[in-house]
């Protein structure tokens, strides 16, 4: 019985230590963006309202037992919390979280087998997989035990937190896709052959702003496989992705940028080596349903609202006599009060009842056909969109710009303005059938939109010199195995206009549904001519001063404006320090240049230059320094004295070592030149840390025979410990032997790969007690 994923050993202490930085914020000894790196990756975003943050929590497969859903709404509810929030990747988000009470409610949220780590951030994200996986009657084998042990085992590896981008995985249990593995960028469908369980795998998709389908990658692989074929993607995005350019950064890019046969070539030897550490395959859970015999006696009813709620909402499971039972949450927000009344009623069918489906619902499943009448009457006291058409639970929204930085329109109040119209139309809403309205408040895809039957991505255009919110238009997304393709970009229409057009446009797929057997084929047929007809009819937008409204977005009283908007935190990550202090070092050269800054100003900004100029690359270097000491100590030895920068600035940066001021403004143009050297050397650097001018300098000598160095990296993390050691191979002339000592576990599993991936050999490679040695052959 699936149960959730196992939290991992060290997560009690990485909480400690994300409080010990927030104490540090709050007392000013670190920047927000210092904070930032750090918190973004245990899923806590920054909302626009000020001092207010979103807790993102972690639910493989979208699965959540009654007692943990009853555990998150009691949570919420003692910090003020009103709301929990259903997301399209099967999370739970808690918004309007304060700062002081980031740190309590994660340690709750352990009590109950739950964490927030990798809810954003350059990570593994939550793994996702279809909601009615083990009860599907259409697919292969239950997939669930296999997003619950792959969570499990990455969660648990240190590298999971340190990757260029965001990567996200997923399964699916037959060629329908349900689970979007043809849109991740590690995607798994069920599959038999030889009568063996395993997977079709694909790569390299997803959405966001620039969406692509995923590649197939291999045709099938045995269910025992599927940790050495993740662990494989995993380490070659680890070790080829882009981390200079965030934008360009996430696995599809890599698939571009190698072309198909190289990253299927460097996939291989990823693969091949993690095949040779005989490392232990997934364990995997019995996949027997344990169904709780109901102590409910059960009712009959055959009242007309029941039965149209159980044509609507109730089908029958693989599992003869069960049900599972679609809930509508209407875009995603149920109250802590009634999450609590239904969990209540949830006890009583055991623990594996529940699941969080991709358009923001809840499904419960495993219910007998003799309790479907009760559930029915609880459901309906509780949750009033029971009552409605099932199109209400199909309409998705991301949050928008009501709380998301990025949000350039209010996403969520279209979706409601949509859904309020099409209740005053008198439209039979059950004729649509099966069919994907999803809306973005901005391009990056949180709503789905790219895969939609009927989509929209928000974007401001402008009406004389005035600003209004809009809309682009997509349709016809095909989601299958094989088969899948984007919707496409069919035109744009104002905010104020979308309910109506999406009003009229139903009407019509209506009239005509007898005739088609889905919205894809009426889409084929006639509705892309149709919805190219509607559209001119809305996209007219009145001038400012004949027709306000069309200035002003759904819900708000203000009018339309991009000044709220702030750069996102998705991508947030340890390198965002470094693009933190490459802007630190323009603005500081800006003000030097000037007018106006007398001596005493001058002085201070020629010694910021200075420290920012010696801080920036250390993070090349695998240093973290925690005090200006260890970064001036850390400069002088990794890029003066290496080279790598002219040994002309080692005064200047002995002098700011010593806080010698004067000394400092008395060298101004050799601060100057300094941070102008850095930013060159920045600019000479590839996706994986390398200078050109490392490479340049690179001799040949003969090979030694006992290794020239011997540097210990235990208890030094992924990825800190394959930079310090291609530190300590840039050192080193062709040929030179390096030993390096490296913890199990994560360290050996991925440091001796990366470094023949970067040309060199290894030589040897010994456990010695409880840590490894590896002696590498620097490449000639």
């Amino acid at each position: 019985m699936i149960k959730g994923y196992d939290l991992p050993a060290q997560l009690e202490s990485e909480i400690s230590g994300l409080e010990e930085l927030l104490n540090k914020y709050k007392r000013g000894e670190i920047s927000a963006t210092e904070l930032k790196a750090h918190r973004v990756p245990f899923g806590v975003y920054e909302q626009r309202q000020a001092d207010t943050y979103m807790v993102r929590i972690r639910c493989a497969g979208g699965f959540i037992s009654p007692e943990q859903l009853e555990g998150v709404s009691t949570i919420a509810q003692e910090f003020g919390i009103g709301d929990l929030h259903l997301t399209s990747r099967q999370e739970l988000q808690l918004h309007y979280v304060k700062l002081d009470h980031i740190i309590a409610i994660m340690r709750r949220l352990l009590g109950i087998g739950l964490s927030t780590r990798g809810g954003g951030g350059n990570t593994v994200r939550n793994i996702g997989a279809q909601a009615d996986a083990g009860i599907d009657p259409q697919e292969v084998f239950d997939v669930s035990p296999y997003v619950e042990a792959l969570t499990t085992r990455l969660i648990a590896e240190s590298d999971s937190w340190n990757l260029p981008r965001k990567f996200k995985i997923a399964f699916s249990g037959s060629i329908e896709d349900k689970g979007y593995a043809t849109l991740s960028d590690v995607g798994f469908i069920a599959k038999i052959k030889d009568n063996k369980k395993g997977f079709k795998v694909y790569a390299a998709g997803g959405l966001g702003a620039k969406p692509a389908v995923a590649k197939l990658l291999l045709d099938f692989i045995e269910a025992d496989e599927v940790y050495a074929v993740a662990k494989a993607l995993k380490t070659l995005f680890f070790k080829y992705g882009n981390r200079k350019n965030k934008h360009a950064a996430r696995l599809r890019f890599l698939w571009l940028n190698l072309g198909e046969q190289e990253f299927k070539k460097r996939f291989d030897e990823e693969y091949a080596l993690v095949k040779a550490q005989k490392l232990v395959p997934l364990a995997i859970s019995s996949e027997a349903e344990s169904v709780i015999d109901q102590s409910v006696a059960g009712q009959s009813l055959q009242t007309p609202d029941f039965l149209l709620w159980r044509t609507r909402y109730a089908h029958p499971q693989k599992q003869k006599g069960l049900f599972s039972i679609l809930i509508p949450v209407e875009l995603g927000f149920i109250s802590c009060a009634n999450a609590l009344k239904l969990t209540r009623f949830l006890k009583i069918f055991g623990s594996d009842v529940l699941r969080m489906t991709k358009d923001q619902n809840f499904l419960v499943r495993n219910i007998h056909e003799k309790s479907l009448a009760e559930a029915y009457n609880l459901l309906k006291e509780a949750l009033p969109e029971v009552s409605q058409p099932a199109l209400y639970g199909k309409i998705l929204s991301c949050a928008g710009a009501s709380t998301c930085q990025l949000g350039i329109c209010y996403s969520r109040q279209a979706a409601r303005a949509a859904m309020n119209e099409l209740k005053k139309s008198g439209l039979d809403l059950d004729k649509i059938g099966e069919i994907k309205i999803n809306i973005s408040g901005c391009p990056n895809s949180c709503g789905q939109h790219p895969a939609a039957d009927l989509g929209f991505s928000g974007k401001a255009l402008r009406g004389g010199e005035a600003l209004y919110p809009a809309y682009n238009i997509f349709a016809g997304a095909v989601i299958r195995d094989g088969e899948t393709k984007l919707a496409e970009l069919i035109g744009e229409v104002p905010a104020k206009a979308l309910p109506l057009l999406v009003k009229d446009f139903l009407a019509r797929y209506i009239g005509q549904s007898g005739k088609f057997v889905d919205f894809q084929q009426y889409f084929l047929s006639e509705g892309r001519s149709v919805l190219k007809e509607i559209i001119p009819r809305y996209a007219q937008v009145p001038k400012f001063e004949e027709d306000k409204n069309y200035y002003f977005d759904w819900g708000e009283t203000k009018l339309f404006s991009l000044a709220e908007r702030k750069a996102g935190e998705c991508s947030a990550g340890f390198f965002d320090l470094l693009e933190m202090d490459l802007r630190n070092i323009s603005k500081t050269q800006a003000a030097l240049s000037a007018e106006g800054n007398d001596q005493i100003r001058k002085e201070k900004l020629l010694g910021e230059l200075v420290f920012f100029a010696s801080r920036v690359l250390l993070i090349t270097r695998g240093l973290d320094a925690k005090s200006e000491e260890e970064v001036y100590a850390g400069f002088l030895k990794h890029f003066i004295e290496s080279g790598l920068i002219n040994q002309s600035f080692q005064n200047i940066v002995a002098a700011a070592r010593v806080k010698d001021i004067k000394a400092i403004a008395a060298r101004e143009s050799e601060a100057l030149d300094l941070g102008k050297a850095v930013l060159a050397l920045y600019e000479t650097m590839d996706n994986t840390f390398n200078f050109k001018t490392e490479v340049a300098r690179q001799g040949s000598v003969q090979k030694t025979d006992a290794p020239a160095v011997v540097k210990d990296f235990r208890g030094v993390a992924c990825p800190l410990n394959f930079v310090k050691t291609k530190v300590e191979l840039a050192k080193l002339k062709p040929g030179d032997l390096l030993e390096i000592w490296l913890d199990d576990g994560a360290p050996i599993e991925n440091v001796p790969g990366s470094v023949q991936a970067e040309g060199h050999k290894i030589l040897a490679q010994k456990k010695t007690g409880d840590y490894w040695s590896v002696i590498i052959e620097k490449k000639g």
